[in-house]
């Protein structure tokens, strides 16, 4: 099964990459961030909106962030103006693969049945034991 992270990859500087006759674009490992600042479980969890910052809206409905289209499960992002949906799981996919929680420190994957789990029942990133 292929990994997919929870980012999404957008070209910079697109005006003079394309538009000149210096077409290139270079990307490595630094352009992609599929962490998340935290998931939000209820309208009282405080959030920040930074630019950049990313939440998994646990339950929409009960959600501190309000926009159009919200579902359970999907990640929203600031992007300095506005709250977006940077990735919706709510669209028909089975399994969208991994995050980090920076919260927890700890990786979480979505399956469709059931939303996002601890993809390992614990240790941290940081070289800790597992169990």
């Amino acid at each position: 099964m292929p990994i997919k992270f929870a980012d999404i990859i957008v070209q910079n500087n697109r005006e003079n990459s394309v538009l000149t006759s210096a077409f290139y674009h270079l990307m490595n490992s630094s352009d992609i961030d599929f962490s998340v600042d935290k998931i939000l479980e209820n309208s009282s969890e405080t959030i920040s909106a930074v630019a950049n910052v990313k939440y998994i809206i646990r339950n929409a409905s009960s959600s501190p962030i309000s926009i159009p289209n919200l579902n359970n499960n999907d990640i929203v992002r600031y992007n300095g103006l506005d709250w977006e949906i940077h990735k919706s799981v709510g669209n028909g996919e089975t399994s969208f693969g991994i995050v980090y929680d920076k919260r927890t420190e700890s990786f979480y994957q979505y399956d469709s049945t059931n939303g996002w789990k601890p993809l390992l029942r614990s240790g941290k990133i940081d070289g800790g034991t597992f169990s």
